[in-house]
């Protein structure tokens, strides 16, 4: 039986709940915190972060999320997409003073979280389609490569300089002269042995087992003192404090713009997670809800001195194969959490910052969507596959902040000029009834006589000069006087004054070859629409619609004494 979310009332993601579900919950729960507690300390990193911070996103925003989000399976945490944006942002701020870089992040954690709770009580889930899935990819596949260059040279043992991606980068290949062979050694090992176990078994926690492995031979070899290995050190013990992070109203309003950034990436990655893991399950879900519960989340992190948080991809798809029902694993993973923090955190005293960029490492390897991008590369249409290329690029060596601009634009722009350039085609009906689609060109004509032209997109502004030019091309000496012409209208859903002109245009152009012109299959809401502009009466009222193209057909053949032999 399908699992149901309630609409109402608290912890929606859990209640009803069935007593056989608690033990794949708690091996979810448990699996959960395997890979989640070590790769916080790695998300840390990359926010630019104390290491404990990271330790804190498995606390407080988990329990914040289960408890009022509608999603079962959604699993939310530090996610290194956000964190990379929270840096680059805070890192402008906040230049060379530690204290106020915490205060900032934590700000922008909840200035996000403000913005999702607005973004659920305004319903606004749909935000997530202003980023098309390709440009995502190449949006995570820049952030990806920018994570993967940061983490170099912690994991050769040295320090790079500079602000943007290229200027460590080369400052990094400049020092591997003088790289420390141990560390060196270190980072190879953690990489293989992540990726490693992941081949065998994508349930097997490598970042776990990496870090115990790292801390213990760390502890027994002393690396730090016979090998010169840099460590992470003692962390904080102690649950996570209240504090109300402190800034200037300039800071505030500087924030802004990256808030609303983190809260489009929030909202596109959350969102689209929740829905697909929803219908695979035949689960139910509120997406504003489930925004609500990201939003409470990332104010109770930054009031409790952490980050930026989100859904993530990868940790639903681990605690989904761990066989997790509800919500109730993510509580367990809170509870894990809770001891780790009160008693453990000094096992990190003897964890190499090698592994921990490793760590890094191999997660930025896995943000690269070197699969997609490979897909988009054999589609028939390489438009997709370039638009993704350069958001990636760009992102990668311009900046994540502005590359998520560039994203958005992209997606626009790129579904902007597929719509002004729909593929329109001609419908042929050869004498023994087969039809086919032809390309638009001057001397096509359906039957003699005949023109049904099929016009494949929903009609704007932008694309009205192509029906236009289509029509024209049409009608221009053709193998037979058009009689009849037929607009294909089933694409078209909407029209504005722009194509609805245009439209006319193409009716007058029709009338004045002697034809008549006809829609044919055209939806209600666009028929509506048209009597609105007049257009209606141009072409005779109610005699100017067909409900099929068959019947259009019909019609035509029937007055003219013609037809396909059947």
């Amino acid at each position: 039986m399908a699992s149901t979310s309630s609409a109402s009332g608290l912890a929606p993601g859990i209640r009803p709940y069935d007593r056989r579900w608690l033990a794949p919950d708690l091996v979810a729960g448990a699996t959960l915190a395997a890979v989640a507690i070590p790769e916080g300390l790695g998300y840390a990193k990359i926010a630019g972060m104390p290491p404990e911070t990271g330790l804190y996103t498995c606390l407080l925003p988990v329990l914040a999320f289960a408890l009022f989000a509608s999603t079962r399976r959604l699993v939310i945490g530090a996610d290194s997409a956000t964190a990379a944006i929270s840096a680059s942002a805070v890192g402008l701020i906040a230049v060379g003073d530690p204290e106020q870089y915490v205060a900032l992040s934590c700000l922008l954690a909840i200035m996000s979280g403000l913005l999702l709770l607005l973004a659920g009580r305004l319903r606004l889930g749909f935000l997530s389609d202003f980023m098309s899935r390709s440009v995502l990819a190449g949006f995570l596949t820049g952030v990806g490569i920018q994570i993967a260059i940061g983490q170099l040279d912690g994991m050769l043992g040295v320090q790079a300089s500079g602000d943007t991606t290229v200027q460590k980068l080369l400052s990094t290949l400049g020092q591997i002269p003088d790289a420390n062979s141990a560390d060196v050694v270190v980072s190879f090992a953690v990489v293989v042995l992540i990726l490693g176990l992941a081949r065998v078994s994508p349930r097997i926690p490598g970042p776990l087992i990496a870090v115990v492995g790292s801390i213990v031979a760390a502890s027994v070899l002393d690396w730090e003192d016979r090998r010169g290995v840099e460590m992470v050190g003692a962390l904080p013990g102690g649950l996570p404090e209240f504090q109300i992070p402190s800034a200037s109203l300039a800071e505030v309003l500087a924030l802004v713009p990256t808030a609303l950034i983190i809260l489009l990436v929030q909202v596109a990655q959350s969102v689209s997670t929740a829905s697909a893991f929803a219908i695979q399950h035949d689960d139910r879900h509120d997406p504003n809800r489930d925004l609500t519960g990201l939003g409470v989340a990332n104010i109770a992190n930054g009031l409790f001195s952490s980050f930026v948080v989100n859904g993530s991809p990868t940790k639903t798809a681990i605690s989904d194969r761990s066989g997790t029902r509800s919500q109730m694993a993510m509580v367990v993973l809170a509870l894990i959490t809770i001891p780790v923090l009160l008693f453990l955190t000094g096992v990190f005293d003897n964890l190499p910052e090698a592994t921990l960029a490793a760590v890094v490492f191999v997660i930025a390897i896995h943000l690269m969507k070197v699969d997609t991008m490979r897909m988009l590369y054999g589609l028939p249409r390489k438009g997709e596959f370039w638009v993704a290329v350069t958001t990636a690029v760009f992102v990668a060596f311009v900046g994540v902040g502005g590359g998520i601009v560039y994203a958005i634009v992209a997606s626009i722009v790129m579904h902007l000029a597929q719509t002004s350039r729909p593929n329109n085609s001609v419908l042929q009906v050869d004498e023994d009834g087969t039809r086919r689609q032809l390309v638009v060109m001057a001397g096509v004509q359906t039957a003699p006589g005949l023109i049904i032209y099929r016009f494949a997109a929903n009609l704007f502004y932008a694309n009205s000069s192509r029906l236009v030019s289509d029509v024209r091309e049409l009608m221009v000496s053709p193998p037979d006087p058009v009689r009849l012409f037929v607009l294909d209208g089933s694409e078209i859903h909407s029209i504005d004054w722009t194509s609805a002109e245009a439209l006319r245009k193409c009716v007058q152009m029709v009338h004045e070859a002697g034809a008549r012109f006809e829609i044919a299959r055209l939806p209600q809401e666009a028929r509506s629409l048209l009597d609105f502009h007049g257009i209606t009466a141009e072409i005779g009222g109610d005699a100017g619609y067909s409900d099929t193209v068959r019947h259009a057909l019909k019609g035509y053949w029937s007055g003219h004494g013609e037809g396909p032999s059947r």
